[in-house]
């Protein structure tokens, strides 16, 4: 089922695949609903999966205002009411994730579980240097957020150096150029990159009270499991959510969805199995 909703004054174009329990899916700066696609089709043989464009992205409206986690949040609330849709899992990936702990944290009676991949409660300098070049290179070169040079520099920065080497790695070159290109705007792209650069999360981590999962690669360069001494990386969102669960992908780098796909599917369709709503 495919369609836009009405979301707190923009629109968002949505799509919903297989039956079962919810499981609404957040992506990350950049890629649209595409950040999903290798695990939509096997989430979808267990779960109602919904995939969207965040406003700023893709096939939803891209207006030019403050981007900030909280604005995001309470968008995925408004889906979920436009969907009809009570309570669900949630499932957040790099940006997504930052999402997803504000959404657990605020709406805690509709999150019934949260898995929050590759993500950043704060960003060290490092952390914000990274999404500082992705800002200058969108803005200095002509091609903007579809540059072929950010397109690489994604490449080397979340994917493994394992699968980098083979052939699906390197076209993933070209398609990650390709989604850039199609689902972004200058305004959006850029907001985006010092919303992550600008925000501090902590405060949410103890408010969650659903089942959590934070899940991520040992190699992430982007958002690694330690941010340094001025941040709050994967460890610390692990450490900051009561009775929280971890799972470390070895061999994985920032996109666990495409750089270990089979165990990253698993982990997640177990963990929303053992957390079942019924």
């Amino acid at each position: 089922m495919e369609g836009q909703a009405e979301v707190n004054g923009v629109k968002l174009w949505y799509d919903v695949t297989g039956e079962g329990e919810p499981v609404v899916q957040i992506h990350g700066a950049g890629f649209g609903h595409f950040n999903f696609a290798p695990a939509t089709p096997e989430l979808a043989k267990h779960f109602k999966v919904v995939d969207y464009d965040m406003r700023g992205y893709g096939q939803s409206d891209r207006p030019d205002q403050h981007y900030e986690m909280e604005v995001w949040a309470d968008d995925v609330a408004g889906l979920l009411d436009a969907l009809g849709i009570d309570a669900a899992h949630v499932h957040g990936t790099s940006m997504g994730g930052m999402i997803a702990i504000v959404f657990a944290g605020k709406y805690p009676q509709r999150t019934t579980s949260v898995v929050i991949n590759c993500a950043a409660a704060k960003l060290g300098l490092a952390g914000r240097l990274t999404f500082k070049n992705w800002i200058d290179i969108a803005r200095l070169d002509p091609d903007g957020p579809g540059s072929r040079i950010l397109a690489e520099l994604i490449a080397w920065q979340a994917l493994s150096k394992r699968f980098l080497e083979t052939p699906d790695g390197v076209a993933a070159i070209d398609t990650i150029q390709q989604i850039l290109r199609d689902s972004n705007s200058i305004g959006p792209f850029t907001a985006a990159c010092q919303a992550m650069c600008d925000m501090d999360l902590r405060g949410w981590l103890p408010k969650i009270t659903s089942p959590a999962l934070v899940l991520g690669g040992d190699e992430d360069l982007m958002t690694p499991w330690d941010q340094g001494p001025d941040g709050a990386g994967q460890e610390a969102i692990y450490q900051g959510i009561p009775g929280a669960e971890k799972h470390v992908i070895r061999g994985s780098n920032h996109s666990t969805i495409f750089d270990n796909t089979a165990e990253h599917n698993r982990v997640v369709i177990d963990f929303y199995q053992r957390h079942s709503a019924g």
